[in-house]
């Protein structure tokens, strides 16, 4: 069985404390994601009142039908790009938290970055609606594709994308909150400009249980633009 390759979430200073005072991750929602594309299908070919309002009502349904049974945590590949660290990492003031598990295939969705949208071609839909199997392929390999795609201007985060059932997360304080998995957290990674001590956060880290993960500080390589830790 292959090794599985170790993911980071990015978080800035306060929100990498309240993790570590919590023990826990927030974990969100899609309707809360910073990008109005994602998970947002197109449509093309509207010609009748009945398709304009599957396409008015398409998204909420969407994304109700999503949040009502998941949740998403959202990490990148890579630490040594600095572009995450300046964008969801409070300008390198942030930590990056390393989390190795072999997580189920079903569980982990690793992005992709196209120009072009997911797209319900209304024309091509009406000539194969009355034959079910291809209806079904049709819509399924869509959904499929706006579960995984992202514009090109993203393809800096290399972005893979963990499902949470709702049943595994807690709700507290307005959010939805989960656990690491044991041992799965190896590194809390502070940025180089990160105000966060190193002997408080081993102390956090600790008293919640996560004795075996390292705590390490980043620091900006002299030779290339990247982040070395």
């Amino acid at each position: 069985m292959a090794d599985p390759i170790p993911l980071y979430r990015f978080l800035d200073s306060d929100g990498a404390l309240k993790t570590l005072v919590a023990g826990k991750f927030r974990v969100g929602l899609v309707s809360k994601f910073n990008d109005p594309f994602d998970q947002c299908l197109g449509f093309t070919g509207v010609a009748t009142p009945e398709e304009q309002k599957f396409v008015e009502n398409f998204q909420i349904e969407y994304l109700r039908y999503l949040e009502s049974w998941s949740r998403v945590l959202c990490f990148c590949d890579s630490v040594s790009r600095p572009a995450p660290w300046s964008h969801y990492a409070e300008k390198h003031r942030g930590v990056a938290f390393e989390v190795k598990y072999l997580w189920p295939d079903d569980h982990l969705q690793k992005m992709t970055y196209f120009p072009e949208r997911p797209v319900l071609n209304f024309n091509q839909w009406r000539q194969i609606r009355r034959d079910e199997t291809a209806t079904n392929h049709y819509l399924i390999e869509l959904l499929k594709r706006l579960m995984i795609n992202k514009s090109p201007g993203f393809s800096f985060e290399q972005e893979y994308r963990l499902q949470i059932g709702l049943e595994y997360c807690q709700h507290s304080d307005g959010h939805d909150e989960w656990r690491l998995p044991d041992k799965s957290l190896k590194r809390v990674i502070l940025g180089y400009c990160c105000p966060l001590d190193e002997t408080v956060v081993r102390k956090l880290l600790d008293m919640n249980g996560f004795t075996e993960t390292e705590v390490v500080r980043a620091k900006m390589c002299q030779e290339t633009y990247s982040i070395i830790v």
